[in-house]
């Protein structure tokens, strides 16, 4: 889906002025305690760019594998913030020619000019990309758009997006390290930057009072950590949050931490140092390009399994326990999905009832009861017409299997859509506001049989109408009249979002027609439609009822 290009080159983003605006100094400046950052002014889009900010000191040497620091000392002259620092190193990154380097806890913030004299609600954007790969740079993460849409609703904001450890370099443990007090690192440096952005955005223009974090995927997942981290502790970090195809519910399985000391022990290995006295010391005396080599081989002897883990510090619980018992900052949220969420990773071939159990259990858990498995089988039914994608009885030719269609129903409301109801749930139980949404709109270049898939709203959240970054750009469908409905979705689902980061409501986004969104309440359950074919909607959250429930009251059984 996405565009394999070198660089985004931000000021060659051709396109009509936002505004108008006041003349600026093409090099705008900014000053910090560590010094002064020397960023860029765009004419075109009317905003500032300081990019590249590093907001911990370098993870390399004996930062490696270690808890993010803070940089203590002034830079020596200004700090040039006029690109994008590297991204993390990971595996199987999209857009392979950008830079990657372990030197890579930077962030970037992008501000409307012309409100100096106010203080501007700050949106946090965390990547997605599995904790194994993805980063700030990559082009459809650029926040341009979203902050141009943020001025022409009247509701200007600042956004900032972020890098953070991934794969082994973010989530390496073992009891030595446990007894370090040395876990759960990339989601660490997450909670780090979000220091970092209290300390420092005043000096941008930003009200640190007004924090809103959000994230796709991985990241929307980083999100829902962050609202239980601490046993739902309230550090005064964000005021609101937005988890997108990844719920406060943890996807999947945490990090098994006998098989994280297996992993361990065996990266030491593959490093020579497991005759030192002190293996983590010598693991951060190991080249980079040694280091990461092993990684790779070890991730492949074990594949999945570097997961954040239960730790008893930031990780406290599961997360089906922290929801069910209150035990999360009670912030305004918007939590959504796509429709179709689970064709994203389910492959083809899956024919008969035995091979589908075979799936649901290495996706899962291989020791689900019998129980289980039956009454998802029962919620499940082999019918087309209640598969995924829905709204035909067809059954789709190979290489799709006769029975893909109901593995993508389970796919989806086990890795996803169950997690969002919960989370939405569970904060309307508690008194808390919550909107929630689902994304029905399959944009151009996506198969029918692959549907609104996981982060195909990705481009209609960013505002991205050029399609900057994709193969295809989404919104290039036909008729023309489809094309404008299209883009109309991604005006609305990008300016509710700017609404709710301003105003804590999605309800303000001055667009006309459509139905008002409506909280999340547990008796009635409502969902807002995000629909480019036809146009948006209100429907009930009861959808797939028996299935969702024996995903959302048995999820200790799938380690959620």
């Amino acid at each position: 889906m996405y565009k394999l290009i070198t660089a985004l080159p931000l000021l060659s983003l051709l396109a009509s002025p936002a505004h108008a605006t006041p003349p600026r100094p093409s090099q705008p400046t900014v000053t910090i305690k560590n010094g002064t950052i020397r960023g860029l002014y765009s004419n075109v889009w009317g905003q500032d760019y300081f990019l590249g900010i590093p907001y911990a000191q370098s993870a390399t040497g004996n930062n490696r594998f270690a808890l993010p620091k803070p940089i203590s000392t002034k830079w020596s002259g200004e700090l040039v913030a006029q690109t994008y620092g590297d991204r993390c190193l990971g595996l199987h990154h999209p857009f392979p020619d950008l830079p990657e380097s372990e030197d890579c806890l930077n962030l970037n913030i992008i501000r409307p000019v012309g409100y100096s004299h106010t203080k501007l609600p700050v949106l946090v954007w965390i990547h997605g990309g599995g904790f194994t790969s993805s980063g700030s740079s990559n082009p459809p993460y650029n926040m341009t758009f979203m902050v141009d849409q943020s001025v022409k609703s009247g509701k200007p904001i600042i956004a900032i997006s972020f890098n953070y450890r991934l794969t082994a370099w973010g989530m390496l443990a073992s009891k030595f390290m446990t007894d370090s007090g040395i876990t759960n690192v990339g989601i660490k440096d997450q909670r780090f930057a979000l220091h970092w952005i209290q300390d420092n955005i005043a000096a941008f223009g930003g009200d640190p009072k007004k924090v809103t974090i959000a994230g796709d995927s991985a990241g929307g997942v980083s999100v829902g950590i962050h609202t239980l981290a601490y046993g739902g502790r309230d550090d005064k970090l964000f005021r609101a949050a937005i988890m997108d195809s990844g719920p406060a519910l943890y996807i999947g399985k945490y990090g098994d931490l006998p098989i994280l000391e297996v992993m361990y022990n065996t990266l030491v290995e593959s490093v020579n140092c497991t005759s030192a006295a002190n293996s983590l010391t010598c693991l951060r005396q190991v080249p980079t390009d040694i280091m990461w080599s092993a990684i790779k081989a070890v991730d492949a002897a074990f594949p999945t399994q570097w997961q954040y883990h239960i730790d008893g510090d930031i990780i406290r619980e599961r997360s089906s326990i922290s929801l069910k018992r209150g035990r999360f900052v009670k912030v305004p949220i918007l939590v959504g999905c796509t429709s179709d969420e689970g064709t994203y990773g389910i492959g083809n071939g899956v024919d008969t009832t035995e091979e589908l159990i075979g799936f649901m259990k290495l996706a899962t858990t291989t020791t689900l009861s019998d129980e289980t498995i039956n009454d998802i089988l029962k919620a499940y039914p082999d019918d087309p017409v209640l598969g995924l994608p829905g709204g035909s009885p067809e059954r789709f030719p190979p290489p799709y299997g006769r029975q893909y269609k109901r593995l993508a129903a389970i796919a989806t409301d086990y890795f996803l859509v169950a997690g969002r109801r919960l989370t939405a749930r569970a904060w309307a139980e508690r008194g808390a506001t919550a909107y929630s949404w689902r994304f029905n709109t399959i944009p151009a270049g996506v198969p029918r049989e692959i549907g609104s898939t996981h982060v195909t709203d990705q481009a209609f959240v960013f505002a991205n109408f050029l399609g900057v970054g994709y193969d295809v750009n989404y919104y290039d469908v036909e008729p023309a009249s489809r094309k404008a409905n299209y883009i109309k979705t991604g005006q609305l689902m990008s300016r509710s979002i700017m609404s709710f980061v301003h105003d804590l409501t999605p309800n303000n986004h001055g667009m006309n027609g459509y139905p008002k969104w409506p909280k999340y309440v547990k008796d009635e359950p409502k969902n807002f439609v995000f629909e480019g074919n036809t146009t948006s909607y209100v429907e009930a959250d009861n959808f797939r009822k028996a299935g969702i429930n024996i995903f959302i009251h048995r999820a200790q059984e799938f380690l959620h």
